[in-house]
């Protein structure tokens, strides 16, 4: 009981760092791109804090369907724009 509430411990930290993630890498375009950087972001995250309750594939195969989920609403409620893409580098 005690590692399940570790896990959603750490999942009720991880949501609002990939909400934060997800809103710095946002240019129009480059979707795969910007996934991935958000999960190389929290794989870092991962290594650097030394997470034990969840292996990191689990946690970054969670964040990935959090991005999807994410970028739908972002999309539905207008807070990401459409166009051409642009390079953001």
């Amino acid at each position: 009981m005690t590692k399940i509430l570790e896990i959603l411990g750490i999942l009720s930290g991880i949501i609002p760092l990939v909400v934060t993630l997800i809103k710095q890498v946002e240019t129009p375009g480059f979707g795969p791109e910007k996934k991935q950087a958000v999960k190389d972001a929290i794989g870092l995250f991962y290594d650097k804090i030394g997470i034990t309750a969840i292996s990191k594939e689990k946690l970054l195969g969670i964040v990935d369907g959090l991005c999807d989920i994410l970028v739908g609403l972002f999309n539905i409620v207008g807070w990401f724009k459409h166009g051409n893409p642009t390079d953001s580098s």
